[in-house]
């Protein structure tokens, strides 16, 4: 999760479960709630982005990345 989070961001993270489909229209309707509730102060929402979960990939050095 990121550490320096600007002060009016908010990062959303969704289990495996919850469609995309699903995802994008309610980050937008976290957003314009937390809008709301904050008196108009301009607070955004993001969906957290997973690196990359191959093991294998992970411990390849670059070299061996950029020959794929």
């Amino acid at each position: 999760m990121a550490q320096n989070l600007p002060d009016l961001h908010v990062v959303v993270q969704f289990g495996k479960g919850i469609p995309s489909s699903v995802q994008g229209p309610a980050l937008l309707e976290f957003e314009r709630v937390l809008r709301g509730l904050a008196h108009g102060l301009w607070v955004e929402v993001f969906k957290e982005i997973k690196g990359d979960d191959s093991k294998l990939r992970i411990a390849m050095t670059q070299e061996e990345r950029s020959r794929l």
